[in-house]
């Protein structure tokens, strides 16, 4: 709907609606996207520069940091006062933290509005003096032709000769400083890929670490970035504790600190925030919206407010105060957005095309303060959210138009399916809906419940909008529609919709705990977040009470929900004897009874009575897989409760739940342990027990990291659970994974230092440099332990050969491994059968006569690939070699082992998994590189290896490995592009003279066409 023409009053009126105009003005700008700014600064134009002298090329810092200065001055004249930028209070020491690691990139992401452009600005401008800054925006860019390399050198005055990337490379050696490159407005999946394929390709040639990438991502839905692969390996942040892929999330203030924020920029006479209704303090919680509440003022007995309205309400402020007919400049800029963002429109309503821009634009006149000119003249807005609430406005306004129609829903789902990929086009839709709920609820009521509307895409977003309020539509006819579709066509994202709806409850009346009763069989675990919360909010004790009466408590898995979330179900005090607690206590399956345990461990579970009469039963449970999830509990449970139950735990007759009380203890974390009267009390205990002196290795080293991270000496000094620990912590904090305050680091490295093993002493010394050397971070130049996350990616496009000691003689072996080293090798492997003859050991006494080459140990099952991984980098591997069975979840926890550890994970791919599908799953699982293994005693019947690398080398952008039982007389297969690393066995394991054979191989690969 177009703002309604109204004249500008005269007087004191007048002066109070220019006022509210231009601070409107400053706050949107504030917080909106403005870098056009930067080219009406000096920049030089990076053409095709025949030579450039080493003081253009060494500039980079020193220029895009005047730049950048330049620029943040002129943004910061827009900035009101009252109204200042409040960064988050870690902000700052998190981008230190990227600084000082060897990860490349870091990603912030965050809903529209949540103040991301605000916080590049903030820290561009904190950290100025020791890092230089540079800002660019995506939104700014021909994405097509664009070249990032060329834009950096462009940013920074630096001629870029007849090659961008190799001037930027050259470049990137005389910083004397770290640079950032900000790239800001990603606000699509498309629009990633194009910026992320240039910084893969950069990430790739220029390796030095003062070059450093920081990218804006506007989220929901969140952007998958597993195709792009030294990208994705090199994004600070992934330690377990963020999803992947993240390095800092915005989200929307809690109610506490936007009640703050509000109340200090309030003005005499303004409502105090707990004054506002509840829907406008929602609002308020996101930056950009209180921004525009305070510049524009709202009705605040509104409703029904939303996003749209408030927006809508400014400028219905804004537009009559420009000049120009508000109703024909509406429809101006509603052109503008629709010609700036086409894509976002869906297809059967792109017949209605804006006319292209001319001379008669009014924007010619004067600007309005909504808009600016970019450097090509075109309108450029200054916020996405205003940008797509004109669009918005004219596609409701489309759809209005042709009613109840089939290519009204058919254009209803494409928008919809456009906002699964797109934040932008999220943005589009949901401005849609609320579009039309204001103008056609009707209308809006009719496609949300017909019978082509898709299920799993525009009904969950459309239920998303409703779950957050302010719409009239969805009455209790619509919801029930929904419910009746969920359970007809079983579609989980739509369960989950519906139950985060908490009108859902009223509109089904009393069949509502039957259908939550259904919808637990039906999808099971997929939605039990979702069904907990709805019971939390919609069910009082007789909801509750029916619910568990229409659910079979018999039927393990609905039982072993009621048991995970017991503390919703049952009364804080329940006492033994209740019920429905002794159901879950003398359950059959063991599942539910261990699924009480998990429940003390939640954070929301209240420390109530039922938790001791929980803890009581399950500790003496005759399973001892239950007592195992009750010990894992110990670290969640009240000091006394967990006192009361640490010698029963730690006596048990197995192991396994001895080792979990320690795993409790630990919480998962790889940081210190509290120091409370739980932990000090295991301790004594542990010391104590004549078994623990004697524990299994595996278990042993849990027992030495909880008393090296509580800085408690060991009874066994110099034991291999000691050793293990040691090197795990070591190495971990290392490669990042985990945080150690100083004087426990320190005892660490000193312990370190002086124990028989040289992989421990190694990993110690590492610190000892670390200290000692000053300026950037240096370079990795090998694979040599722990691995730069991104350095085994690096392979892709090369040419290295992989030696395989497929021996049984360890001296043998040793002898082979010193010489294909010589001879240049870039891996060695030790192989499954060294490995089972003589056990893992061999893998250190190869990697100790072959120190400075890259090891690669070859473990045969994935399917208990976190414990391989760990096991083999213990003992000195630098890559692992995954071979075996494998499913998505072990494979993941694989990867977070070689994380953790700094060793990367080379997958193999069985022959019957050679599909993209699967390829994609384990990219996304985060492994490094994939290697097609193929037997030679199969004889001359067996497929060629190279023929299902090609297929493979073109579903992903990993390296990818081939062995194959190949020698130096395979010159085809040596001059093939169609591998990244060769692996070579017999040919040169078995030759007469290794190094001789190894020599060849190295020179034939390696050799011009």
């Amino acid at each position: 709907m177009s703002p309604k023409a109204e004249e500008v009053p005269e007087g004191r009126a007048g002066r109070e609606q220019e006022e509210s105009r231009i601070v409107l003005q400053a706050h949107v700008a504030d917080s909106g996207r403005i870098y056009q700014a930067a080219r009406d600064i000096n920049v030089f134009e990076a053409g095709s520069a025949a030579a450039f002298t080493d003081a253009e090329v060494g500039r980079v810092a020193t220029e895009s940091m005047v730049r950048t200065r330049s620029l943040i001055a002129s943004i910061s004249s827009y900035a009101p006062v009252d109204l200042a930028y409040r960064p988050p209070s870690d902000a700052i020491s998190v981008l230190r933290a990227f600084l000082d690691s060897s990860s490349r990139v870091f990603v912030v992401k965050g809903p529209p509005g949540s103040g991301k452009t605000a916080l590049t600005y903030h820290l561009a401008d904190q950290m100025g003096l020791d890092v230089s800054f540079q800002l660019h925006s995506a939104d700014s860019w021909d994405l097509p032709r664009f070249e990032l390399a060329a834009e950096i050198l462009r940013y920074a005055s630096v001629p870029r000769s007849d090659d961008a990337l190799l001037t930027l490379e050259q470049a990137g050696v005389r910083l004397d400083r770290p640079c950032v490159v900000v790239v800001d407005g990603i606000a699509s999946q498309s629009r990633f890929d194009a910026v992320a394929r240039q910084v893969d390709r950069i990430l790739r040639q220029v390796t030095v670490p003062a070059l450093r990438f920081l990218l804006v991502v506007r989220t929901p839905p969140d952007i998958e970035m597993s195709a792009y692969p030294v990208l994705s390996a090199t994004v600070h942040g992934q330690s377990g504790a963020r999803p992947r892929g993240t390095s800092y999330e915005l989200v929307p203030w809690s109610t506490a600190e936007a009640r703050a924020a509000w109340n200090r920029s309030r003005k005499p006479g303004e409502a105090s925030f707990s004054e506002l209704p509840a829907a406008v303090r929602q609002l308020a919680r996101l930056p950009l919206y209180m921004r525009l509440m305070k510049a524009a003022g709202l009705d605040s007995t509104d409703s029904e407010v939303n996003g749209y309205r408030l927006v809508d309400h400014c400028v219905a402020a804004v537009l009559p105060a420009s000049g120009h007919d508000p109703v024909d400049l509406s429809e101006t800029l509603a052109d503008a957005a629709h010609r700036a963002t086409p894509e976002l429109v869906p297809s059967v309503l792109r017949s209605s095309q804006p006319p292209p821009s001319s001379t008669a634009d009014p924007l010619d006149v004067e600007a309005p303060p909504l808009v600016h000119r970019g450097a090509d003249g075109a309108p450029v807005f200054i916020h996405d959210v205003v940008r797509e609430y004109f669009l918005a406005t004219r596609i409701s306004a489309l759809l209005e138009e042709q009613g109840r129609s089939s290519s009204t829903v058919v254009a209803f789902n494409d928008l919809a399916k456009k906002a699964m990929g797109s934040a932008a086009a999220r943005g589009v839709f949901e401005f849609t809906v609320y579009g039309l709920d204001r103008s056609a609820p009707d209308l809006l009521a009719a496609l949300v419940v017909s019978p082509a509307v898709h299920v799993g895409s525009t009904l969950p977003l459309v239920l998303g909008l409703v779950a957050r309020g302010g719409v009239r539509f969805a009455d209790e006819h619509v919801l029930r529609v929904c419910a009746r579709r969920c359970r007809r066509e079983a579609s989980a994202e739509l369960a989950r919709s519906l139950l985060a709806v908490p009108a859902v409850a009223d509109a089904l009346g009393a069949d509502y705990a039957p259908w939550l009763a259904e919808s637990l069989k039906q999808f099971g675990p997929a939605v039990w977040p979702q069904l907990v919360t709805a019971i939390e909010l919609s069910l009082d004790a007789q909801g509750i009470r029916r619910l568990l009466n229409a659910s079979d408590l018999g039927h393990a898995d609905e039982a072993t929900f009621f048991a995970r979330y017991h503390y919703v179900f049952l009364s804080s005090e329940a006492e033994s004897g209740s019920e429905p607690l002794d159901t879950f206590l003398e359950h059959p399956d063991w599942r539910v009874r261990a699924a009480l345990a998990d429940g003390i461990r939640d954070k929301q579970s209240p420390r109530a009575e039922s938790a001791r009469v929980i803890m009581d039963r399950l500790v003496y449970d005759a399973d001892y897989k239950v007592r195992a999830a009750a010990a894992r509990a110990i670290g969640q449970a009240e000091s006394d409760l967990a006192e009361h139950h640490l010698e029963v735990l730690l006596t048990d007759d197995n192991w396994h739940v001895r080792s979990s009380v320690l795993q409790g203890l630990l919480s998962g974390s790889g940081g210190p342990v509290d120091t409370h009267s739980t932990t000090v009390m295991a301790l004594d205990l542990l010391r104590s027990e004549p078994d623990w002196q004697w524990c299994p290795a595996q278990i042993a080293t849990h027992y030495e990291r909880l008393l090296l991270l509580s800085g408690v000496s060991s009874p066994s000094p110099g034991s291999t659970g000691r050793t293990r620990a040691l090197f795990e912590l070591l190495r971990e904090a290392r490669t990042g994974w985990t945080s150690l305050p100083g004087d426990v680091c320190d005892a660490l490295v000193t312990e370190g230092l002086s124990v028989p093993s040289w992989l421990v002493r190694r990993e110690a010394e590492a610190f000892t440099r670390s200290a000692q050397e000053s300026g950037p971070v240096p370079s990795v130049s090998s694979l040599a332990a722990p691995s730069p996350p991104d350095a085994y990616r690096r392979l892709r496009g090369g040419r290295s050969i992989q030696i395989a000691l497929d021996l049984h003689d360890l001296d043998q072996a040793i002898e082979v491994a010193q010489a294909v080293a010589a001879a240049g090798a870039d891996f060695i492997e030790v192989g499954d059968p060294l490995i089972k003859t003589v056990g893992v050991i061999a893998v250190e006494r190869i990697k100790r006569a072959v120190p400075h080459v890259t090891v690669v140990a070859e473990m045969m099952s994935a399917d208990w690939g976190r414990d391989q991984v760990v096991l083999a980098a213990e003992y000195g591997a630098d890559v692992v070699f995954l071979i075996g069975p494998a499913s998505t979840a072990s494979v993941a926890a694989a990867v977070d082992a070689g994380r953790r550890l700094g060793v990367p994970i080379l997958l193999d791919v069985p022959s019957h998994h050679v599909s993209a599908h699967w390829i994609t799953d384990m990219e996304q699982a985060g492994v490094d590189g994939f290697a097609i293994t193929t037997n030679i005693d199969i004889g001359v019947g067996s497929n060629h290896p190279l023929a299902r690398s090609q297929a493979l080398r073109s579903w992903t952008r990993l390296p990818v490995a081939v062995s194959g039982g190949f020698s130096s007389t395979d010159r085809t297969v040596l001059r093939s592009p169609e591998w990244d690393v060769l692996i070579v066995g017999r040919s040169v394991t078995e030759a007469t003279h290794p190094t001789t054979a190894a020599r060849l191989l190295t020179q034939l690969i390696n050799q011009p066409e």
